[in-house]
């Protein structure tokens, strides 16, 4: 089965802010196109293998969407772009939409991707590093130094009453390979990561230690969102897009070997030269898996409510975001997140996109 894709933009954080101009304002094609400019803070891989089905089995241009990726690098910049126009939907964890939010920013969040939380701070099996105290003196590595698992990091360790630049400190060490020999070569005592990062690591025969606490661990993760302006100008749009995404982590989920060689020839970047693609699908279905137990908690298929957001999980959001200092004021966060396309996204034929699944072949 041969896959096109729409066009995918890769630019860096500096770049993300200027791309072609205000997107929100001629979203439109002859054709009837609607194109998205689509923010997401990291590249592609297992973690965004859905990205990559909704693009190659056509359930986004299905949908009447082109989506072109920008990857910024850091998540401050999704927002920055959301506020600015120059992007229309952005992925991002919610701890920097909650900061944007206190300064003004009008946002909203449109749909819960990863249902439960990815981050944790992690560290050698044999670190001498046993509790949340024992962080004080660490040196802890961040994919960047805007990245939202920072800020949740820094949420975790205020539980024990550290502060950060002055009882740790953070470095950016990347992802993937750079992460993990930061990690084992004593450059960094901690990582501040997440799942699918965490589960290739161990995949690859690294056992890892996780610290979290219970309240950081009980919220939703990345979620995507957008500015509510573009929200209530473009809800066909958002529907749309949310539909497609709810089928491509339907298909996932029901087969994530076929997600994942779907990635590999969309994105051959994806391969780590040196590995053979069964190599490389051992280790990231590891990772996918555990992901996925996260993109379906609560059975979102079974109950209808593909990128819908609880009540008390947004509020649970606002409790941590202040007590832990990420924020600084309180934001409304059941508000923030009306649950306004969550019946459109979950209008499809699941059968159809199971059997798709089932059925898929690389022949």
């Amino acid at each position: 089965m041969k896959f096109t894709r729409t066009a995918a933009v890769t630019v860096t954080a500096a770049l993300a802010l200027t791309i072609a101009g205000c997107a929100g304002e001629d979203s439109g094609s002859a054709d009837g196109t609607t194109t998205v400019e689509f923010g997401i803070p990291t590249n592609m891989g297992a973690n965004n293998s859905p990205m990559a089905v909704a693009q190659a089995m056509g359930y986004f241009e299905d949908e009447g969407l082109k989506v072109d990726i920008v990857v910024t690098g850091d998540s401050t910049s999704i927002v920055q772009g959301i506020d600015s126009g120059s992007l229309d939907i952005g992925s991002t964890p919610p701890e920097p939409i909650w900061q944007a939010m206190t300064k003004g920013s009008q946002l909203q969040l449109v749909y819960n991707y990863i249902r439960k939380q990815t981050g944790s701070l992690a560290v050698l099996d044999d670190s001498p590093i046993t509790s949340l105290g024992d962080f004080e003196g660490a040196v802890i590595g961040q994919s960047s130094l805007g990245t939202s698992n920072m800020l949740l990091s820094e949420g975790i360790l205020a539980s024990a009453d550290l502060t950060p630049d002055v009882d740790y400190s953070h470095l950016a060490v990347g992802t993937g390979a750079a992460a993990l020999q930061a990690l084992a070569t004593g450059q960094v005592d901690a990582l501040s990561l997440w799942d699918t990062e965490y589960a290739a690591f161990e995949a690859q025969g690294t056992p890892l230690r996780y610290f979290t606490t219970d309240e950081a661990a009980s919220l939703f993760s990345t979620t995507y969102f957008t500015s509510s302006d573009y929200a209530a100008d473009n809800a066909e749009t958002i529907e749309a897009f949310g539909r497609a995404m709810a089928k491509a982590t339907l298909f996932t989920a029901t087969n994530p070997e076929a997600a994942l060689r779907i990635m590999y020839e969309e994105y051959p970047d994806t391969l780590v030269a040196g590995n053979s693609i069964d190599d490389q699908l051992a280790i990231d279905l590891v990772a996918l898996n555990r992901r996925l137990e996260l993109l379906t908690a609560d059975d979102p298929q079974d109950t209808a409510s593909w990128g819908a957001y609880s009540e008390s999980a947004l509020a649970a959001w606002g409790t941590f975001a202040l007590d832990s200092g990420i924020i600084d004021s309180e934001v409304d966060t059941v508000a923030a997140a009306p649950n306004t396309f969550v019946e459109a996204y979950n209008d499809f034929d699941a059968d159809a996109v199971v059997a798709e699944a089932q059925n898929w072949s690389a022949e």
